[in-house]
């Protein structure tokens, strides 16, 4: 019976990571805001490392770097603690901030009903299809979605604009380390207001598409974990035709459920804090 219980114990303890990359074709003919990014998320209990790596054009460099972007990036978020270290691996320092508080909770159907606009109306179409595929060793299914919104002339029924977002995921819900992943999920709903440190490659469709937050709130609907996935933003003005802005695709390239060491979950010596 004890080893039982220390077998369960073990369990209940083990920790989860994975890395993730994440392709966005870019936009238009010139493929504006293309890139690469490769995350290495750790989970302990409260607590979260993800490393970022972001590799990118020149030019889009600059942007990035001009907006704040870390090309080269680790973030530690310490619900047990209530502090965030935000550390820049390219020079060496790092930042520690407190976590900001949580906000009142809302439901799914409020947030719906805040983000909704007179001049829009948005339909949302899932579908889970029997197919099966195995991603890191893991057996997942795949769902679709189907996102419309239409954007009127303000005041009247008159399409203006129409944008259309198909997702196509492979999920899955019962791999060792799932549990986890949502136990944390949870948790940092309930300690903080602060944005989760990974969104699936969502965060770069702020400036490209104007319906980014209705398409995270649908597709975080979804049940399961996504471990590949595929979404492709279409648009149409006026009587054009539909043309193809951008596709993002994202797959785990691994994943392992074992211990991790606490030194993980803070800067090291050899960085500097500044302010």
């Amino acid at each position: 019976m004890a080893f039982f219980v220390l077998a369960a114990q073990a369990v209940a303890m083990a920790d989860v990571s994975y890395v993730e990359e994440v392709v966005n074709s870019g936009v238009g003919s010139k493929k504006r805001g293309a890139r690469r990014t490769v995350h290495e998320i750790h989970i302990k209990g409260a607590r979260q490392r993800v490393s970022t790596d972001i590799e990118t054009s020149k030019e889009m460099t600059r942007v990035l770097q001009k907006q704040g972007t870390t090309l080269q990036g680790t973030r530690i978020l310490l619900l047990d603690q209530g502090r965030l270290y935000d550390i820049d691996r390219s020079t060496g320092t790092y930042q520690k901030q407190p976590l900001p508080a949580t906000k009142p909770a809302t439901s799914a159907a409020a947030r719906k009903k805040a983000g909704e606009d007179a001049n829009r109306e948005i339909t949302v179409r899932t579908r889970v299809l029997p197919d099966t595929m195995r991603i890191v060793g893991v057996l997942c299914h795949r769902v679709a979605a189907e996102m419309t919104a239409r954007h009127f002339k303000p005041g009247t029924k008159r399409v203006q604009r129409v944008n259309r977002y198909l997702y196509q995921a492979w999920m899955a819900d019962g791999f060792p380390g799932y549990r986890e992943i949502v136990s944390f999920r949870g948790l940092r709903e309930r300690r903080t207001s602060l944005a989760p440190l990974i969104r699936g490659g969502l965060e770069q469709l702020a400036d490209a598409v104007e319906d980014p937050e209705r398409l995270e709130t649908e597709l975080a609907a979804l049940k399961g974990f996504p471990l590949q996935s595929e979404l492709k933003v279409f648009a149409k003005v006026g009587k054009k035709k539909e043309r193809q802005l951008l596709r993002l695709s994202r797959r785990v390239l691994s994943l392992s459920h074992q211990s991790l060491p606490d030194t993980l979950f803070r800067p090291s010596r050899e960085l500097k804090p500044v302010p």
